[in-house]
């Protein structure tokens, strides 16, 4: 039987920032004075729908429901996709929005009033994973364009849920299932010997199955009064990250302090940043990875 990992705080130069998991939840992310979605043919869409039944954005998949007056109740999808990952939209029991991580929404929903409605690339529907608003457009064959976004109003998600965890391991089910085919690895292996745990890894969306892909600091500069320090380390465009330091680790529990910087977003596989800094006889640093959004 599996339990919860707990790690204590680690000296690493370059560390996954630890968050809490729970399961895909039923209260809605929609932004209760953000919520309103528009079609000229349809009016408005009400994204929020109520406390217990609106939408839901999640980090694999979208579930719950958006409400129109005109046309009723319209599903996201059921929140459990055939193969425990992401909707397949192939059949009459497996569709649904999926979420790609980067921000793009793609797939159907479905009204019974109303038919399917198209998440696909040319209406470009995405979700800004630092700021929780949605843009772009969907497509219904009955009703026309909708648009996530105007002048006027538009949707915006609060937190992007975390994905089911049926074990309580720390690891979502569709983690597990896309790289292991099932939920039996546990939070604390590390099956690719990189150093990284699991659960690491997927803080970090690395591959845990490749030892060439972990977060790690790759570079460092600084002159030599170390008031402006440089660091390099490989990123992920499906996460965040913050730049730390610390004076002193032989302390029980070392304590860490952002660089000034903030929330980062990356620049891409690699991530570069300087900043301005106090003198200091000795100084550490350390990335953490954070997912976007999370709640």
């Amino acid at each position: 039987m599996k339990t919860p990992l707990k790690l204590p705080a680690l000296a690493l130069l370059s560390l996954a920032g630890l968050l809490p998991l729970t399961g895909l939840q039923a209260a809605t992310t929609i932004n209760p004075a953000n919520k309103l979605a528009y079609g000229a043919n349809l009016g408005w869409m009400d994204w929020r729908g109520d406390a217990n039944n609106g939408a839901v954005i999640g980090e694999y998949i979208c579930s719950g429901y958006i409400y129109a007056a005109n046309v009723g109740w319209i599903s996201l999808g059921s929140g459990t996709p055939a193969n425990g990952i992401q909707y397949q939209n192939n059949s009459a029991t497996d569709w649904g929005v999926n979420h790609d991580g980067l921000g793009n929404l793609r797939g159907y929903a479905w009204g019974a009033n109303i038919g399917w409605i198209n998440f696909e690339g040319t209406g470009a529907p995405r979700v800004d994973l630092n700021t929780g608003k949605l843009s772009g457009y969907v497509w219904s064959a009955n009703c026309g364009w909708i648009s996530l976004s105007n002048a006027v109003a538009h949707v915006q998600t609060d937190v992007v849920a975390n994905g089911a965890d049926t074990d309580g391991d720390g690891l979502p089910d569709a983690w597990e299932r896309l790289y292991f085919d099932g939920l039996s690895p546990r939070a604390e292996d590390d099956p690719d010997g990189d150093g990284m745990n699991n659960l690491q890894e997927y803080l970090a969306d690395t591959n845990p199955l490749n030892a060439d892909e972990h977060l790690r600091i790759t570079a460092f500069d600084t002159p030599p009064d170390g008031r402006e320090p440089k660091v390099t380390w490989t990123s992920k465009p499906t996460r965040r990250y913050y730049l730390e330091k610390a004076l002193n680790l032989d302390l029980p529990v070392p304590v860490w302090e952002d660089s000034g910087l903030g929330l980062i977003v990356p620049d891409g596989e690699s991530t570069t940043r300087s900043f301005s800094d106090t003198s200091a006889p000795m100084r550490f640093y350390r990335v953490r990875a954070v997912k976007p959004l999370s709640p």
